[in-house]
């Protein structure tokens, strides 16, 4: 991974504040540049590896904040949903077109910046949803895994 594409991927501009989240967020700007480096390489194994690694991240990670933003309350869970939705949609279309083409630097700069978008805007919006509950995502997160 090179150092220009990790600066082009994620910036402190994108932190919310709650490290559980920044955490998630880095791993899939991280993805999208592992993409990038892959269909740069034009070898089909890796960027099927990294198409899907991507995927399943952001399944992971939008079933992640969909669980807080209910637990929460959250008002703007709806079109924040629509939005996951729309990304994972997306990102369907073009594991499936892979099949068929290249991976062109237009989808990576769509995918990037699809990610920086929703993290500056829709997930900003209900960051203080989790600050304003009395305790830390981390906590939210220890507390899950001992009740496992």
């Amino acid at each position: 991974m090179t150092k220009r594409s990790m600066t082009a991927a994620w910036s402190e501009d994108l932190a919310t504040g709650v490290a559980a989240l920044d955490e998630q967020h880095q791993a899939l700007f991280r993805c999208v540049v592992e993409l990038e480096q892959a269909a740069g390489e034009r070898t089909m194994l890796s960027t099927c590896h990294a198409l899907a690694q991507l995927s399943r991240y952001a399944r992971e990670h939008f079933a992640e904040e969909e669980r807080l933003m209910r637990e929460h309350g959250y008002p703007g869970i709806e079109l924040h949903i629509a939005e996951h939705r729309d990304f994972s949609h997306r990102l369907f279309e073009l594991r499936r077109a892979y099949l068929d083409q290249d991976i062109s630097s237009e989808l990576i700069t769509l995918l990037r910046a699809w990610l920086r978008f929703h993290v500056t805007t829709t997930d900003m919006d209900y960051v203080p949803y989790l600050r304003d509950i009395g305790h830390t995502l981390a906590e939210v997160v220890e507390c899950r895994a001992a009740a496992r």
